[in-house]
């Protein structure tokens, strides 16, 4: 039996200076449950808000899980691979749902953005601005989104939701994967197409680079001491993807206005909107194999 927890919860995480995002694709795998549950030992963990909502939410989608699969992959899919994809997205939904009724998901290190900071769980001694500006991030991202084909998919709001989280968070990354078939050509995760689509660049790092190569080395020894390193030897073919957001100093100057002209609301928020828009300039993403 599951035990309750507030909905605003306070945990002191294993690994304070290392987090990871999790790609909703890769939440909803056939993999997503196996890693969230030993990733976690290693590294603090976190989900976007429109990711939560489906894994707290699991029936709703198991009745219709073709809202969390991709429209534009689904379309480019044969029929049998569609069904598969749907199989497997159903088999992912049952697992998380088991996970909820039966696990503690304080004890997995996992957190989340949820509708407000009441409903959030946020890991000890992190800071509060960091709801406000992960927010922000969304907002303005969602000024590079094309509202009119979007408003049925799920799927494309939580990787908003999931960038925007990368942003805002500190020393947090991406883990996300390739499938198979752009595995074998070495095209981009979905993820990072999604972002090529609304403006942001992501550009491929290989073993040449001696940074990179020292973070893969150090993420595949987390990966050993997860007890995980077994799925770098399947069809999982994971991927890190890292976002540099120049505005993410703007951030700053909206949430000191947002306290410094609180006698003028109006101007405030004319301010803090024209902040917004313009967090995601600039922006662009690294990404490499696992």
């Amino acid at each position: 039996m599951s035990r309750l927890m507030p909905r605003h919860s306070w945990i002191q995480p294993n690994h304070p200076c290392w987090s990871c995002a999790i790609d909703p694709a890769l939440a909803l795998s056939p993999y997503g449950v196996p890693l969230v549950k030993q990733l976690g030992e290693a590294i603090t963990l976190w989900v976007g808000r429109e990711l939560w909502h489906i894994l707290n939410n699991p029936n709703v989608y198991l009745q219709q899980p073709e809202l969390v699969i991709p429209k534009s992959i689904a379309s480019e899919r044969k029929s049998d691979e569609e069904s598969a994809a749907l199989e497997e997205t159903l088999r992912s939904l049952r697992e998380w749902k088991k996970v909820r009724l039966e696990t503690d998901l304080a004890g997995l290190n996992l957190f989340w953005i949820g509708d407000s900071l009441s409903e959030s769980f946020i890991p000890k001694g992190k800071n509060l601005d960091n709801f406000w500006r992960w927010e922000s991030f969304a907002s303005s991202l969602d000024e590079r989104l094309d509202q009119s084909k979007i408003a049925n998919s799920v799927l494309t709001l939580a990787v908003r939701d999931t960038a925007a989280l990368a942003a805002s968070l500190e020393s947090t990354f991406i883990l996300t994967y390739q499938n198979s078939k752009d595995f074998a050509i070495n095209l981009p995760p979905d993820i990072c197409k999604a972002l090529e689509n609304w403006g942001i660049p992501c550009q491929v790092l290989t073993p040449q680079d001696s940074i990179f190569a020292l973070e893969r080395n150090y993420l595949h020894q987390l990966l050993i001491s997860a007890g995980v390193a077994k799925l770098l030897w399947t069809e999982l073919h994971l991927a890190v993807l890292h976002l540099v957001v120049p505005g993410t100093s703007a951030i700053g100057i909206s949430l000191y206005s947002s306290q410094a002209m609180q006698s003028s609301p109006i101007e405030n928020s004319a301010v803090n909107l024209e902040l917004n828009k313009n967090l995601w300039t600039g922006a662009y993403g690294f990404w490499y194999q696992l």
